[in-house]
């Protein structure tokens, strides 16, 4: 039955069929945020140490680096796990086309973004 509505958001370029994926990269991208924060955490708290200079720096990591550390590689895999399922494993099942899933995969890191911007965070 193509052409007669039935086959639901298949339709090339109507709102409709950007709506699933955009919502769905921005719900991704609110579960970004937490990895996010942990690199931000770590990169301009840790890795800016002054030892550069001396080889036999004695300049020790805070406590909970090793908990940030975990933080970005745990969830940063776990966002790309989901990026991976929702945008290309899921269309790929059901017949999708790829090209707007995977488009919309730039509106991951925009609840971050926003969120710094407004000083949210």
């Amino acid at each position: 039955m193509h052409g007669s509505g039935a086959d639901g958001d298949h339709e090339g370029g109507t709102a409709a069929s950007w709506w699933a994926p955009a919502v769905a990269n921005l719900l991704i991208g609110m579960v970004a945020i937490l990895p996010a924060l942990c690199v931000r955490r770590l990169v301009t708290k840790h890795i800016l140490l002054n030892c550069a200079d001396s080889p036999g720096c004695t300049a020790h990591f805070p406590g909970h680096a090793v908990g940030m550390t975990l933080g970005a590689l745990l969830g940063g895999g776990f966002v790309l796990g989901m990026v991976l399922v929702v945008d290309v494993l899921i269309p790929w099942q059901e017949g999708r086309p790829l090209h707007r899933w995977l488009g919309m995969t730039t509106l991951v890191p925009a609840p971050f973004a926003i969120a710094q911007v407004a000083g949210w965070i």
